[in-house]
């Protein structure tokens, strides 16, 4: 399976920020902390040098070790960057203070671009920082697709519609990419992705599907006794794969198999 998604609008969506670039002071940067080197896109780190704040999301779905340890990587790096749960409204306030810090001498209330790959959680981010629903929030990429320019304490935020790269060279990042819905479920194929995920699982997280779904004996057909255990059957009690793997791939996107970080730090930490 080969992971490619770079719809029409996204390339639109390139051009407006580039050019919304030249209003802006500096840019919230918004990372999925599940995926927080995939989730940056490289493209936008090329589009300009202007101030950068690193806010990393979903820090509630992700490992807490994985965290601290891309954290202080960054941190190493000149990075300026905020943990947060935005759930819970966690880290707005480190937020504020960071943007502050940063724009000192400005007259005026820095103007910032809220920017990211889809569904990493600029909406939510938005709607912390301007203290109402200002944004639209949705489970799917592609929700924010225009432009909008929010109010909020010590700051104006340019909101932006979510963009991938035109070619993932990295497969692996694209599988990454497609567990946390940053690419439609649609483009690729639910089954060998939730295959590829049950295997990392194994590696690295080897509890996660024994707690949720019991001690699992034929690993070659664990996605078969799983969907055979949550009710996932077709006429004549044959196991829908397909069912099967959309309920593993909830469990996960929503925190059941536990805290998890795909992005291991030990595998990228020379980039």
């Amino acid at each position: 399976m080969t992971i490619q998604w770079y719809p029409g609008h996204m390339t639109r969506a390139k051009r407006m920020i580039k050019e919304e670039l030249k209003l802006v002071d500096g840019l919230l940067e918004v990372v999925d902390a599940r995926v927080p080197e995939s989730s940056r896109n490289p493209d936008l780190r090329d589009l300009t040098s202007k101030p950068r704040l690193i806010v990393l999301s979903k820090t509630d779905l992700a490992d807490p070790l994985q965290t601290r340890e891309w954290m202080e990587y960054w941190k190493s790096q000149g990075e300026a960057i905020v943990e947060t749960d935005l759930l819970q409204g966690q880290g707005l306030r480190e937020i504020r203070a960071a943007v502050a810090q940063t724009f000192p001498n400005l007259k005026r209330h820095p103007r910032l671009l809220v920017a990211g790959i889809p569904n990493v959680g600029k909406s939510t981010l938005i709607n912390g920082l301007t203290k109402r629903r200002a944004a639209g929030v949705g489970a799917r990429p592609g929700v924010t697709k225009g432009k909008q320019w929010l109010s909020a304490p010590g700051m104006q935020l340019l909101d932006s519609p979510g963009i991938l790269w035109p070619k993932f060279e990295d497969q692996e990042v694209a599988k990454r990419l497609a567990l946390v819905a940053s690419i439609r479920d649609e483009i690729f194929d639910q089954v060998e992705i939730v295959w590829w995920l049950m295997q990392f699982l194994k590696e690295h997280y080897p509890d996660a599907l024994p707690t949720r779904y019991g001690v699992i004996d034929e690993e070659d057909n664990a996605l078969e006794e799983i969907g055979r255990r949550r009710g996932c059957l077709l006429r004549g009690g044959i196991v829908d794969f397909n069912q099967a793997a959309s309920s593993v791939l909830k469990d996960f996107r929503t925190g059941k198999l536990g805290r998890i970080t795909l992005d291991l730090f030990s595998r990228s930490e020379s980039r």
